[in-house]
Parts: structure tokens; C-alpha cells; sequence
């Protein structure tokens, strides 16, 4: 057996099931168990997408706005690509976790997880796409444009210069 599926059998067998309490054990809290923990990252990658893509927008919307002012565009577009690459680290470590509490759930041949995964066939999930492939196409976008920026900022910044020289030679 591979070490990743002998991981996958320790994870699940150190996972509560609320089926089958511990005896002898009283739990102050309600107990949480892999489902639960499923419907939660699932819910908290989908709100880190969203964000990230409203976040992509408004970066692009302020970059466009501030196209007569170079340096200003080039920091909207550097400090969002920044901030943009921290929420795709964020997505990815979300992504990771799903993959793997998908994993453990598959395990169970009753699991409607399972279920519907063989209903739905041999097309496999295009999950991954969006936990990883697109938080990264949306920070390499925006570096591009940093970039793209920047250049253009360097570009005009010999012309000002020689602008403000030929004002101060002409008075």
C-alpha cells in the first residue's frame, strides 16, 4: 500500500464519526466531523474565490482609472498583485484541505460524496482549476500589467525631465 494511502486510512481513523460517539467520553460541544468540515472549507474556498475576483476587478477598474498618472497606476497594480498573490496562497491551502477531506470522505463506498462521484463519471472534477489555475492566472495578469506599467512610467519619465529643462531654458 502507498504511503498516501496508508495516511488517508490514519486520517480516517482518527476522524469522530457522530454516529458512533466514544463511551465514557462527554463532549461539551457539538461534534464535528468530516462532512461538516467538507460543506465548511468548500463554503470558505468559494467566498475566497469570490473575493479574489471582485478584489482582480477593482485593481484593474483603479489601474484603468489612473492611466494619465503612470506611478499611481504602477502602485495600484504592484500593491494588488501582492495582495492578490497572498488570497491565491490562501485559495490553494483551502484547495488543498477540500482534495483532502474528499479523499478520506471517498473512502466510504455509502458516502453520497462517493456516490455522486461515480454518477458523474470518468470527467474527474474541475475543482483544481479553480482552487489553484485561476488565482494564479489572475496574479500573473496583474503582474504583466505591473509590469507593463512600469515600463510605460520609465518611458515618460526622460520625457518630463526634458519637458521641465526645456521650460526653465525658455523663460
Amino acid at each position: 500500500m502507498s504511503d498516501r494511502a496508508t495516511d488517508l486510512q490514519n486520517a480516517a481513523a482518527k476522524v469522530r464519526d457522530n454516529s458512533k460517539p466514544n463511551e465514557g467520553v462527554a463532549y461539551t460541544s457539538p461534534r464535528w466531523d468530516v462532512s461538516q468540515e467538507r460543506a465548511f472549507i468548500e463554503t470558505l474556498l468559494g467566498q475566497r474565490m469570490g473575493f479574489l475576483l471582485v478584489f482582480f476587478g477593482l485593481v484593474i477598474a483603479g489601474a484603468v482609472n489612473a492611466r494619465t498618472l503612470p506611478i499611481v497606476q504602477f502602485s495600484i497594480l504592484a500593491c494588488g498583485t501582492l495582495f492578490a498573490a497572498m488570497l491565491a496562497l490562501a485559495i490553494g491551502r483551502a484547495q488543498k484541505k477540500l482534495d483532502l477531506l474528499l479523499s478520506v470522505l471517498k473512502q466510504d463506498p455509502h458516502h453520497p460524496v462517493t456516490i455522486i462521484d461515480e454518477m458523474a463519471g470518468p470527467s474527474g472534477s474541475k475543482r483544481k482549476l479553480i482552487g489553484y489555475a485561476i488565482p494564479w492566472l489572475c496574479v500573473l495578469a496583474l503582474t504583466c500589467a505591473s509590469i507593463a506599467s512600469l515600463v510605460t512610467s520609465l518611458r515618460e519619465f526622460p520625457s518630463m525631465a526634458n519637458h521641465e529643462t526645456s521650460q526653465i531654458g525658455g523663460s
